[in-house]
């Protein structure tokens, strides 16, 4: 239904393109090119194999270096963070420069980079306010960080942006799609680099349990407290394609979940 909405070209943007998009309600996985990472969830592989599907190891893909989402967003919201400062009584041009800290964020490297990833105004499971800053706007909007990078810095991000979609196409020349690993190490660049790169990604859930995490203090874990314990909540597996493959991957996690009922638990509230 998204897709049928959203599908072709947006008249108002022209780096838009038309592309086919068949969704095939009973695709047949065996004649389809699968890669699977080491790390990725055998529960998920093991189902997708149940189905027909023949997966091949896939080789790690390139580093992400930083990128560029960050100034692009800030850009594309630039209205909205203008006319906020305005009703906050903000002068953007006091707001002091954040901190480097650069990660595996979607954005391509945290504040300085203003990364995409950046949970501002210091909620769970980002960096705590910053305290250089007194106008509290870093409280209200996760932009701003992108009004700091330098012309140069970004037109180098641009630059290592092309090479790592370049270097996306070598890889999956003989895939299909690909199944990430899980949690940290190469399957959370995994999460940054298609953030980069434009690669079409579905999100699967593949298996329901409880989870459990230290209580956060300042916006950040406590490593001093005992782990909490959490309802069950559904873990997720991601299938990754090549550029314009949106319909391959909807068509597979579809087929995945006419076999499954993952997706229609819910946790407890």
């Amino acid at each position: 239904m998204v897709f049928n909405a959203i599908h072709g070209v947006d008249p108002k943007d022209p780096s838009t393109v038309m592309t086919p998009f068949h969704f095939d309600r009973d695709i047949r996985l065996a004649a389809l090119r699968i890669g699977v990472d080491a790390n990725a969830p055998k529960e998920f592989i093991d189902k997708l194999r149940e189905l027909g599907a023949d997966p091949k190891p896939i080789a790690p893909r390139p580093q992400l270096q930083g990128g560029a989402l960050g100034v692009e967003s800030a850009a594309a919201f630039d209205s909205y963070v203008q006319a906020k400062a305005k009703e906050l009584g903000i002068d953007l041009a006091t707001i002091p420069e954040p901190p480097p800290n650069r990660g595996p964020g979607g954005g391509g490297g945290g504040a300085s980079a203003g990364g995409a990833g950046t949970a501002a105004g210091g909620t769970p499971g980002g960096p705590p306010p910053n305290p250089g800053n007194p106008t509290g706007m870093a409280a209200v909007t996760r932009w701003t960080n992108g009004r700091f990078p330098r012309a140069f810095e970004f037109v180098q991000q641009q630059r290592r942006r092309y090479i790592l979609i370049t270097q996306m196409a070598e890889l999956l020349e003989d895939f299909d799609m690909y199944v990430p690993g899980g949690g940290n190490g190469q399957g959370q660049w995994d999460i940054g680099l298609h953030a980069q790169t434009g690669h079409p990604c579905a999100v699967v859930p593949y298996k329901f349990e409880p989870q459990t995490t230290r209580p956060f203090t300042g916006g950040r874990p406590d490593t001093t407290a005992s782990p909490v314990a959490y309802n069950a909540q559904p873990i997720c597996a991601v299938l990754a394609g090549n550029l314009y493959n949106d319909d391959l991957i909807l068509s597979v996690a579809n087929k995945y979940q006419l076999a499954t009922d993952w997706h229609t638990r819910h946790p407890k509230l």
